[in-house]
């Protein structure tokens, strides 16, 4: 598979144009963090989800194609392995082993649109956010003494998007935590001191 990659690097901020559709390429973020994102209806910037070192993306291309308005944003310095499609394919065809990885991963990222789904028809905002927040420390952080620590890559408005809530509530909730000792954060990290913020 090595010899079918290329490697690039991208800046915290940059944005990674996507080569979308049926043949398009299929991305694996090797190091750093990346978020997917793609206009709204209203035009508007929309974060569909996070991606984490060691994940995969761009996998539809293989099915039906990617959204050709969707685009990937470095969060920091990322390092990205690019493959055509095709060739992935056919790799897959010859090699069982990767065939079940690449599914697998496919499968991971099914489930996590179906807690999306699962919380917007069933819970309320607060809980939303509790369960993204914890989530996204729990995917992106590193254990530090009795707590996890993760890097605040999002604003208070991209985890609003991400919950389909507003920034004003998002304020609430966490501050709200922050004065209950839960959770601690700034503008560089988010603690969490307790296993579970729900």
């Amino acid at each position: 598979m090595c010899k079918h990659l290329t490697m690039k690097g991208f800046k915290k901020g940059e944005r990674i144009v996507l080569n979308a559709g049926k043949g398009g390429d299929i991305y694996f973020l090797k190091t750093g963090t990346a978020k997917i994102t793609g206009n709204s209806d209203t035009g508007e910037e929309a974060i569909k989800y996070l991606v984490n070192q060691g994940e995969i993306f761009g996998i539809l291309n293989l099915i039906e194609g990617e959204n050709a308005n969707d685009f990937v944003v470095a969060m920091e310095d990322s390092l990205i392995c690019v493959i055509d499609s095709t060739t992935l394919e056919d790799m897959i065809v010859n090699n069982s082993n990767l065939n079940n990885h690449l599914f697998k991963l496919a499968g991971l990222r099914i489930q996590k649109l179906e807690r999306k789904l699962e919380a917007l028809v069933y819970k309320n905002a607060e809980t939303r956010i509790k369960e993204f927040v914890e989530d996204y420390i729990k995917n992106f952080g590193e254990e530090s003494g009795n707590a996890l620590v993760a890097k605040n890559m999002l604003s208070n408005k991209e985890i609003g998007k991400l919950t389909s809530t507003s920034r004003q509530t998002v304020n609430k909730v966490l501050n709200e935590l922050k004065l209950k000792g839960h959770l601690d954060f700034d503008k560089d990290v988010m603690l969490m001191k307790s296993k579970h913020l729900t």
